[in-house]
């Protein structure tokens, strides 16, 4: 028995199993979670303020923007979002402005709250000033709302453009290529998620785990996107006896794990960065 529990032992530090679980200690998923739920729902409205103001300036039509949703959110959120959505947009926030920035910078207390996460994780010792990682965080908040901008175009321009070209081989392969939008939404989320997960953190950051770590959220997303929209058409049914009290609670309840999987994958980069300089698998000052 004793041999059995030294190999197991063995096995786990080989594996880095300790500091594993250490990093989950320290990011503390349970408490960010329902952390980043809330401040995400304080600055829903603001959010939806910023988008809008970036698709009305291009004229793309609301249909473009629910079909977006409804691609990206199980479809008991999308029911829920795409309302609010259609109620913000229907109070004049169509025009880029100084409020609109303003909203922007409210709504940038979600990043601000992940990045303290992420860097609890590493015990980073850099010092930051509260101003400076806010202004990261507004930075990051617009470069997120323009890539989701760019991503609604591109699914209401590219269509329409390669529609014009003339007949030509191979131009129907194109144009079904195109007309499926999951394929380019899905490119700009392994970017996002890339980007996201190295610049986030204070901590230096390696490409190799930060890419490992990015593509496995991005499945944790989708199951939970699929798993979540059957728990939804089900598991809730007797939430509906007061509408608002369950689209809020089913809001919650799925903010709050997207929040928990995005804390559990800056766990998972941390290990699989130690255990990478462990095994030797990249020098220790690549970035």
């Amino acid at each position: 028995m004793k041999e059995w529990v030294q190999k197991l032992k063995t096995v786990a530090d080989n594996w880095n199993i300790p500091q594993l679980m250490d990093y989950w200690k320290r990011g503390n998923a349970t408490m960010v979670g329902p952390t980043i739920a809330y401040y995400t729902i304080v600055s829903l409205v603001p959010l939806i303020m910023a988008v809008g103001s970036i698709v009305s300036l291009l004229g793309i039509d609301r249909m473009e923007i629910h079909d977006f949703l409804k691609m990206q959110m199980p479809a008991g959120v999308a029911d829920i979002v795409i309302p609010i959505v259609d109620s913000v947009l229907n109070g004049g926030y169509g025009t880029l402005s100084i409020s609109v920035l303003v909203a922007i910078w409210s709504a940038s207390s979600i990043l601000s709250t992940i990045r303290k996460a992420f860097t609890d994780i590493y015990e980073s010792r850099h010092d930051e000033n509260t101003i400076l990682t806010r202004i990261i965080s507004f930075v990051w908040m617009l470069v997120l709302l323009t890539a989701a901008g760019a991503v609604i175009i591109a699914n209401y321009l590219l269509p329409a453009i390669v529609n014009m070209l003339p007949s030509a081989p191979g131009i129907n392969v194109i144009q079904h290529i195109v007309s499926q939008s999951w394929i380019y939404s899905f490119i700009a989320l392994v970017v996002l998620m890339v980007l996201f997960n190295f610049l986030i953190p204070a901590e230096k950051m390696h490409w190799k785990p930060v890419i490992i770590g990015s593509l496995i959220e991005i499945v944790l997303i989708f199951l939970l996107n699929s798993l979540f929209g059957i728990y939804t058409k089900f598991g809730l049914k007797s939430a509906s006896f007061y509408q608002s009290l369950g689209s809020l609670l089913i809001l919650l309840i799925y903010l709050n794990l997207i929040a928990m999987i995005m804390v559990a994958t800056q766990v998972l980069i941390a290990w699989i960065t130690s255990l990478f300089e462990k095994k030797g698998w990249f020098k220790t000052n690549e970035a």
